[in-house]
């Protein structure tokens, strides 16, 4: 008040205006500099000014997880050794393939090797979060592994500090001291595999699976459930060859709520597993593109709902056909390996020269459908010489004699001349828009001899869809 009465004594009143008139003007500019930096709340995110890291890259995770495993001096034995304290200062270099941005990650890093066809990956753990303003996916890290402990966590290899007997999280100082975050980005590119692909050297990987869908029960679900934040799984299944794999939804996962693609298509994510069983984690539902139609079945077999299963458990279901036309007692058995069923065929030790046998479908029909495709998957054993090959027909009336067929060019599994085929072939899908309005029947015809030609065969996963 004071000061603003030595100004009223001492300055003219025309003189007064005039300093108002441009401290007013003067605010009005500023205020509209202001106003016109901002079009349409479109801000940016500040850059981030730092020095690049150069640290000497003497490590790798493929290393690091050796250091874990190569403890493990009884592999078969169900107690895990303890995690083991790294004590050398080392340094690995990684691209961060998760992202905690919809939440379906939580507390922890994923790094795999490299950008493209990465050789390992690996998690670590953290208690850090909204890790994705910082190590988004492509970004390139570097790990100082001195202090850092390595161990397994429900059969996945993982980095972090000690917690009791396992690994555990690091605290934010921590995780800061030894992930460096480099100023470069690579672009990801998912490594397209199959389910035979599936293994535990691809664990902390991103990974794609194309001609994938959610099984027609899962259709109108959401991802999560909307009244709990439990974790939930649902399978994902292959239209070329009836597998499935879980897809783990956190509960607290942004889009839990949304409903699960009804088509199919590809769906890319990070593979993990949870004891023996392989899952697969989204960083977000962009991850899965299916765009195409569902290859819902008109037909499905994959012998599970069968009982009895060993030599002689002789397929009999219903609408099908067994029958042996050499005169001959063998046929296509039941059987049952690591929890799988099957059917089985072979000509070793039947004491039939030759013998033929066929099993085949019931009919399936096709009206009312657009197109379709046939699959199955097949493995082989012992295999002296080729023995099986697949027909269709339209007019098979219970006679195989009889019936006019038609030879299908699939694929069937070949090699395994000491033991059995580790994986399954998929028989490739076999186009039947030109039996579209008819029924039709697939026989499987073996032709072997005790004294000949006996390889094993095994089929599985017979499948007829529409499209």
């Amino acid at each position: 008040m004071e000061f603003l009465s030595k100004m009223n004594k001492t300055v003219k009143p025309n003189t007064m205006k005039k300093i108002v008139n441009t401290r007013f003007l003067s605010l009005l500019l500023l205020v509209f500099t202001l106003a016109s930096c901002v079009q349409d709340d479109d801000f940016k995110t500040p850059e981030i000014n730092f020095d690049e890291p150069d640290p000497t890259v003497d490590s790798s995770i493929m290393a690091v997880k050796a250091m874990y495993t190569l403890t493990d001096e009884d592999p078969n034995d169900d107690e895990l050794p303890p995690p083991v304290l790294i004590e050398s200062d080392l340094v690995l270099e990684g691209y961060v393939v998760s992202s905690d941005q919809e939440g379906n990650f939580y507390k922890e890093l994923i790094i795999q090797n490299s950008p493209e066809n990465p050789e390992a990956g690996i998690s670590i753990l953290t208690d850090a979060t909204d890790m994705y303003t910082f190590f988004e996916p492509g970004r390139k890290v570097y790990v100082k592994l001195k202090g850092l402990y390595v161990g397994e966590d429900g059969g996945v290899i993982k980095l972090g500090n000690l917690y009791g007997a396992e690994v555990g999280r690091l605290n934010n100082l921590e995780f800061e001291e030894h992930v460096l975050r480099s100023g470069v980005t690579e672009e990801i590119v998912p490594t397209v595999i199959s389910f035979d692909q599936v293994t535990d050297e691809k664990l902390n990987t991103l990974v794609t699976f194309e001609n994938m869908q959610f099984p027609s029960g899962l259709v109108g679900q959401s991802y999560g459930n909307l009244d709990d934040t439990f974790t939930v799984n649902r399978n994902v299944e292959s239209c070329l060859t009836g597998e499935s794999i879980i897809l783990r939804n956190s509960g607290f996962a942004n889009f839990k709520d949304k409903l699960l693609p009804e088509g199919q298509g590809t769906i890319t994510a990070v593979l993990s597993k949870f004891n023996s069983d392989y899952q697969i984690f989204i960083r977000d539902p962009k991850d899965i593109s299916f765009d195409q139609p569902r290859c819902d079945a008109l037909f499905q077999e994959d012998f599970e709902e069968i009982t009895t299963t060993g030599p002689g458990a002789v397929i009999d279901l219903p609408g099908w056909t067994n029958v042996n036309i050499s005169g001959g007692n063998w046929k296509w058995d039941a059987r049952e390996f690591n929890g799988a069923k099957y059917a089985q065929i072979s000509a070793f030790n039947s004491g039939e020269n030759p013998m033929k046998v066929w099993l085949v479908t019931p009919g399936i029909d096709l009206s009312g459908v657009t197109g379709g495709e046939f699959q199955f998957s097949s493995k082989d054993g012992h295999n002296n010489g080729e023995a099986l090959k697949v027909y269709i027909s339209t007019d098979f009336s219970g006679d195989v004699t009889t019936a006019t067929w038609t030879q299908l060019n699939v694929d069937i599994a070949t090699g395994s001349t000491n033991g059995y085929a580790a994986e399954s072939t998929p028989s490739g899908n076999i186009d039947l828009a030109s039996y579209v309005g008819s029924t039709v029947y697939f026989g499987f015809e073996y032709i072997g001899s005790s004294n000949g030609i006996t390889t094993t065969y095994q089929i599985d996963n017979i499948k007829v869809t529409a499209n």
